[in-house]
């Protein structure tokens, strides 16, 4: 009896070790897509995403279209960034440069108005900082959701847009150099990346434009990530329970015969 014991206690403590190994498994192996390098010129109109042309219904020059990232729809996706590098100017004319996160260059403050179905954007400290836009495929229109003012965006660790809701990235990281993580919605099948912009950076608050005299680029690194889905390692662990009722039933066969 004692050997038997000493067998079955063997088996279940294999069977939970491998129940272990497939939960981690399932956890740490969550990346949907590669490593992605993205290069967003000065002149990459956000209000552009999901549009055949760019907007720029403030006058002062259209841009071009925001380059973007195109990715499979499914719930519990998101984007972080290891890298984002370059330095971007508004005014070609003698504007100082700035990097991913942003300058004080002109009004010092950005107050930018919905345009084409892609929100507008308002930060009190900073402007020409890189900004991001999730769509879901279909050219976005009307008034389009909310205008974030993510003036506290370096304190934030987690965003959460809506589709067509214009977003702070900068450099991806916050103040404390955590890496952001940025989720996509459900429905979302390309990611935008480029810059909001408009006269004096919409001071008080102006419609897109302005994008003519903008020059620079910065390059971003991009990867998109899944959340494991509970059933991933759920149904591995239930496979390996009929292993342990089977033991259990034997000693049970055994304690009864005996």
């Amino acid at each position: 009896m004692k050997n038997f014991i000493s067998e079955l206690r063997l088996r279940l403590k294999k069977a939970s070790f491998f129940c272990a190994l497939l939960i981690g498994l399932a956890a740490t192996t969550s990346p949907a897509m590669g490593a992605i390098t993205v290069t967003v010129p000065a002149t990459a109109n956000i209000f552009g995403a999901g549009h055949a042309s760019p907007p720029a219904p403030g006058g002062g020059g259209a841009g071009v279209l925001p380059p973007s990232i195109a990715f499979t729809a499914g719930a519990g996706q998101y984007f972080t960034f290891s890298s984002v590098s370059g330095s971007v100017s508004c005014c070609s004319g003698g504007g100082t440069f700035n990097g991913p996160d942003g300058g004080i260059f002109a009004s010092g403050t950005t107050d930018i108005l919905s345009t084409g179905g892609i929100s507008g954007i308002i930060h009190s400290s900073k402007t020409m900082f890189l900004v991001g836009v999730f769509t879901d495929g279909s050219v976005p229109g009307g008034a389009g959701p909310a205008r974030l003012d993510v003036s506290t965006a370096n304190s934030a660790t987690v965003f959460t847009p809506l589709l067509n809701q214009t977003f702070f990235i900068g450099d991806g990281k916050n103040a404390s150099l955590a890496t952001q993580i940025f989720n996509a919605p459900a429905t979302a099948t390309r990611f935008y990346l480029g810059f909001a912009d408009a006269f004096d950076f919409g001071a008080p608050a102006s419609l897109p434009g302005f994008y003519h005299d903008n020059v620079g680029s910065l390059t971003a690194m991009a990867e998109l990530s899944a959340v494991p889905e509970p059933s991933t390692y759920l149904v591995g662990a239930m496979l390996l329970i009929p292993a342990g009722l089977q033991g259990l039933r034997a000693l049970r066969d055994r304690k009864q015969a005996a």
